[in-house]
């Protein structure tokens, strides 16, 4: 089932994979779309880039997996925008920051979400033997996920899993806890999966302290691996109709986001191309 919900193949994998792992860690270019700046790398580039960090351990690269619920909050909140701006990746996780790149920084960025960016790390993780954790998502999503990964590369080291109960950073005892596992299993890289923003502030406040090289912020990827929820068809995707895919499966639980958030992001995206077309005016005069 899983196989069906990516086309991404080991044996593609190996083949993009081929050379040296890139040395060079500079900061890749980045497209600013308002309140975000995304970064203009294809997966491919953006994995080598990742594997490379888990050979220079002691700093942690967070990267953000940003959709357009991402770009209404960093519009909304001063502290969910500068954590965000200070993630060494935010990619494009969705249509919606990809047209934004294209309409405000007029250029082109590749879609990379964070469903397949987990399978690109794992495949790569397998012959270079890196560890992975998985924390978060409903309860037992994580070591569905760890288990069908497994099963997917074999030789897959798995560190650890972990679904800590909602709330659990508000409680110093389960925390404490928590990251007392995570340091103990001293990972390669750490999928986290507590949805936006949790899980961009948990990165940065708790993950970041025990260095570890690589962690990603994945949202509901866990549920879309274990096949909880179903991921849209590819047409869908190339279409931008993944949203609705998606809300289709929970009416409920997603009406807000996508009534109202989508409502906000067209409006605050809206504003900003104003905007940026009143400076460039004004510097023309």
């Amino acid at each position: 089932m899983f196989q069906s919900m990516l086309s991404i193949s080991t044996s593609q994998l190996q083949s993009t994979f081929d050379t040296p792992i890139d040395p060079y860690y500079g900061l890749p270019e980045r497209i600013g779309i308002g309140p975000l700046r995304i970064d203009s790398l294809s997966v491919y580039e953006l994995t080598r880039r990742l594997i490379g960090h888990t050979f220079a351990p002691g700093k942690t690269n967070h990267v953000v997996t940003a959709n357009a619920q991402f770009y209404v909050l960093a519009e909304e909140r001063e502290d969910f925008r500068r954590c965000v701006g200070e993630a060494e990746y935010v990619c494009a996780d969705g249509i919606s920051v990809a047209v934004a790149c294209k309409w405000l920084g007029r250029k082109a960025v590749a879609r990379i979400a964070g469903v397949d960016l987990i399978s690109y790390l794992c495949a790569e993780s397998v012959s270079l033997d890196l560890t992975s954790y998985f924390l978060g998502g409903n309860p037992e999503s994580a070591a569905k996920t760890a288990s069908i990964m497994m099963k997917k590369y074999p030789g897959l080291r798995v560190a650890g899993v972990s679904c800590p109960p909602v709330g659990f950073i508000q409680n110093p005892e389960i925390l404490s806890e928590v990251l007392e596992a995570i340091k103990a299993a001293k990972p390669s890289i750490i999928y986290v999966a507590l949805g936006a923003p949790r899980q961009e502030f948990f990165i940065q406040e708790h993950i970041r302290p025990l260095g570890i090289p690589v962690a990603v912020g994945v949202g509901g990827s866990f549920e879309m691996i274990c096949g909880v929820t179903h991921r849209a068809p590819l047409w869908m995707r190339n279409s931008g109709l993944e949203w609705l895919y998606r809300w289709a499966q929970e009416p409920v639980r997603l009406a807000n986001r996508y009534l109202i958030g989508n409502v906000l992001f067209s409006f605050y995206l809206m504003r900003n191309m104003v905007r940026q077309k009143a400076r460039s005016k004004s510097q023309a005069s």
